[in-house]
């Protein structure tokens, strides 16, 4: 963990030396750490730094995570369609990269539920690709139930119908407007997230899909364009 605990509490512990990044400046002698006291408190020597815990979840870490992972779902349904569309082979490895990028976060995301006593897909569903249904236990941070209807980007059934039967170009054009539009709603979850949850763990995972989903919309309105 970087940033909160580092700032919190900096402790490398060397011979006589201690290195500190953040705000804190913690100095040690001979190995001993010395913890600055409050204004009016003297300083206070200490064998070990005390863990720091982070920030707890909030209802709007918990409702990015329950929403995305069926979200991300949905984008691997669709770039499931790209290998038997007969489209051209940019799409079909475009489509091929986000699904690899993908499930592996809906893993993190299942997990980080998990520990948190939410409910998550399995290793197994996740694995079989068994998640659509899950999206009807999702809950928006205000505590009501979020639909497919209610996530931002979502395709809906017959967007999905409309690709499942599309070819060639066809297909390849479809499916580009569609993600783009997909990869938007997610890019406004995250953008949510980072402004109200308080998940230290979420938010770096939430900042690092915003990330990768912004480039990979460029780079599919440049491949759309050249149509």
């Amino acid at each position: 963990m970087t940033s909160r605990i580092g700032a919190a509490l900096c402790a490398v512990v060397l011979l006589g030396t201690a290195a500190c990044s953040g705000d804190d400046d913690r100095p040690t002698v001979d190995g001993t750490i010395v913890q600055p006291g409050k204004p009016g408190e003297d300083s206070r020597t200490l064998d070990e730094a005390p863990e720091v815990e982070p920030a707890d979840a909030n209802d709007a870490d918990i409702a990015f995570a329950q929403m995305m992972v069926p979200h991300h779902a949905q984008a691997l349904e669709m770039a499931a369609f790209a290998p038997r569309a007969g489209g051209g082979e940019g799409v079909r490895t475009f489509a091929e990269r986000i699904a690899a990028a993908q499930k592996p976060e809906i893993v993190l995301m299942s997990s980080w539920l998990t520990k948190r006593g939410q409910d998550a897909p399995t290793a197994e569903q996740i694995d079989k690709g068994e998640l659509g249904p899950l999206s009807m236990d999702a809950h928006d941070h205000h505590g009501s139930h979020a639909s497919m209807d209610d996530m931002p980007g979502m395709a809906s059934e017959a967007d999905l119908e409309r690709l499942s039967q599309a070819k060639g170009e066809a297909f390849d054009k479809l499916f580009l407007e569609l993600m783009i539009m997909h990869h938007q709603g997610a890019m406004e979850m995250v953008d949510e997230v980072l402004a109200e949850g308080s998940d230290q763990e979420l938010n770096e995972l939430a900042a690092g899909i915003g990330a990768d989903q912004s480039a990979e919309t460029d780079r599919m309105r440049q491949m759309l364009e050249a149509m």
